[in-house]
């Protein structure tokens, strides 16, 4: 995949899928991630004309790291990536520890962003009245407890999970951390979201664990930027049967961003909200995209491979 060398000298790993001259949607991936493409994820996206921008944060696949990085640093390495491509409006996209991050990217480029799909998305962790680990299972419970502990301990704990993911087949994942996945994502992981899953993981952790570390230090820290000022319109959604990232934080979110429209879904968790459906849940956004988007004149980067 090519790289981008950002201004201050790291490198950002990145992947552009779909039509090349399409409007853009910025994809922002979960914990541990990269930026291979996984079509049971992106095709749904890419289907209905869209380009598509993923990439790995700091620490992973073949991005350089940024140790002590905030939600908003990665945000604003996104932010870089998509000038240096001479893409001047789009759409964010994330999903889990990618939410966040999109939204911090709206928040950051209001100017650009022409509107958010948070999918399964964290709330702050320090977010009032929210108890951050109420709900999750209890492999979350340990990694988002542990971080008070410093940064040793938080590697520790991680060297463990990644070897759980690392290389294991998705029903071994299934099994070694099975607190996390409910009955409806159990049964997405062993499908043909499971390999794909494997090998965006797989290459995300080939170097290290940083990008994981980096991670979860960020969700735990302050995020250095007001998610709450977003001006673009944000869908929001989230399961009811998600472990990984409990019911509540999409509640949250829903009741502090001041221009989201919240679905909330009984019959979906973490991993079953997203797969197959994300192209239909932009499709509240692609109207106000679309009229707010300009020509896309090529940047540097649309010489790269794609």
């Amino acid at each position: 995949m090519p790289l981008f060398r950002l201004p201050d000298g790291r490198d950002l790993e990145y992947e552009v899928s779909g039509p090349s001259i399409g409007h853009a949607v910025v994809f922002h991936h979960g914990m541990p991630g990269s930026a291979v493409p996984m079509p049971t994820v992106l095709d749904s996206i890419t289907e209905r004309g869209f380009r598509v921008i993923t990439y790995s944060r700091a620490g992973y696949g073949a991005s350089s790291p940024a140790p002590g990085r905030s939600v908003a640093d990665s945000a604003a390495d996104c932010v870089s990536l998509l000038a240096y491509l001479g893409i001047a409006k789009y759409l964010t996209v994330g999903w889990s520890t990618g939410g966040p991050h999109a939204l911090a990217q709206a928040a950051l480029a209001p100017e650009s962003v022409t509107g958010v799909l948070s999918v399964a998305s964290f709330a702050p962790f320090d977010a009032p009245g929210l108890d951050f680990v109420e709900g999750m299972g209890a492999q979350n419970v340990a990694q988002f407890s542990i971080t008070g502990q410093g940064e040793q301990a938080v590697r520790g704990l991680v060297t463990q999970m990644a070897a759980a993911v690392r290389n294991n087949s998705p029903a071994d994942v299934v099994a070694s951390l099975a607190s996390l996945f409910s009955p409806v994502d159990a049964e997405v992981l062993v499908g043909r979201f499971g390999a794909e899953n494997a090998a965006n993981m797989n290459h995300a952790l080939a170097s290290s664990d940083e990008g994981w570390v980096a991670d979860l230090m960020a969700l735990t820290s302050p995020w250095g930027v007001d998610i709450t000022a977003i001006k673009a319109k944000v869908e929001l959604w989230h399961g009811f049967e998600d472990r990984m990232v409990p019911l509540s934080h999409g509640q949250w979110l829903a009741g502090h961003l001041p221009t989201v429209t919240p679905h909330l879904q009984a019959d979906h968790g973490h991993l079953s909200i997203a797969i197959g459906s994300l192209g239909d849940k932009l499709d509240a956004l692609t109207y106000t995209h679309a009229v707010t988007a300009r020509d896309h004149r090529p940047g540097p980067g649309r010489s790269d491979r794609r």
